[in-house]
């Protein structure tokens, strides 16, 4: 997806102010537990509980420093400082959810520990080797130029730093077989999805080295099929959730997602790959 194409697609003017409308709070009402924030600021299938095992996988350690490519409202980048003690700092291209991220960082007193910058993952603007880790979840799919992301992250990253990735993968027929909307891309044009192979060695090409592969598909589209399913006396959807930030067809994004997972389309993996 080009720059102005990812744009249109995650713009969300007055983004701020309708999730403080969901949450019924005041930039003032702080602190904020970041677990209230749950069904909202974690843009990936599986939610929390899936960042906490790539974190696991990378074997995230107190005090290094995490570029978290693609941070959306900054969910990820909040939990790896608050539960694992990260130094966080999350780049997007959406100026509106970097706005979003840094009011909830502020709100959850995580400012300190994660900053937020807008800016573009094949163009990076920090220097060589200043990240222990890279960090990226579901958002390569919205990059064209996959050669040019993982040589940025080889770039950014110290020697022996380790980029951590969660992906979906197109396991099944071309692009324009998969069933669209789906979250990041509305039809065939913007979707930029690899082959677990084609990923592989676009990595190793970029001078990282495999050190963690896991398939992740069968759980990726357990969940959806769960997340998807109508739950009789369950308690009303609250306010604060994705659909206020993707929009009305957000429903429609996810049902068409778990149905790709279902039919073979699309599949996930978790990976951690090192920087000789």
């Amino acid at each position: 997806m080009s720059g102005a194409a990812a744009h249109r697609h995650y713009r969300r003017p007055g983004l701020v102010g309708d999730i403080l409308a969901a949450l019924a709070l005041a930039p003032s009402d702080a602190p904020l537990d970041p677990a209230t924030l749950a069904a909202l600021d974690h843009f990936h299938v599986g939610g929390a509980a899936a960042t906490r095992r790539l974190a696991g996988h990378a074997r995230l350690a107190p005090g290094e420093h995490v570029l978290d490519l693609g941070s959306g409202l900054g969910g990820p980048a909040r939990l790896l400082a608050g539960v694992f003690g990260a130094r966080v700092t999350g780049l997007d291209l959406s100026a509106d959810f970097c706005a979003a991220a840094a009011c909830l960082g502020r709100m959850t007193g995580l400012d300190g520990r994660v900053a937020i910058v807008c800016g573009d993952a094949v163009r990076l603007p920090f220097g060589d080797g200043v990240f222990d880790v890279v960090w990226t979840e579901h958002t390569a799919m919205n990059i064209a130029g996959r050669a040019a992301l993982y040589a940025e992250c080889a770039r950014v990253l110290r020697p022996g730093g380790r980029l951590a990735l969660y992906d979906i993968v197109r396991a099944g027929g071309g692009p324009d077989e998969l069933r669209y909307p789906v979250p990041w891309a509305r039809g065939p044009e913007a979707s930029h999805l690899l082959t677990a192979a084609e990923l592989r060695a676009t990595l190793r090409a970029a001078g990282l080295a495999e050190r963690v592969w896991i398939d992740e598909s069968a759980g990726a589209r357990d969940w959806l099929v769960a997340a998807t399913q109508p739950r009789p006396g369950a308690a009303a959807t609250p306010k604060a959730t994705l659909r206020l930030v993707m929009g009305p067809d957000f429903p429609q994004m996810i049902a068409n997602l778990r149905d790709n997972f279902v039919a073979g389309r699309t599949g996930a993996v978790q990976a951690v790959f090192a920087k000789a």
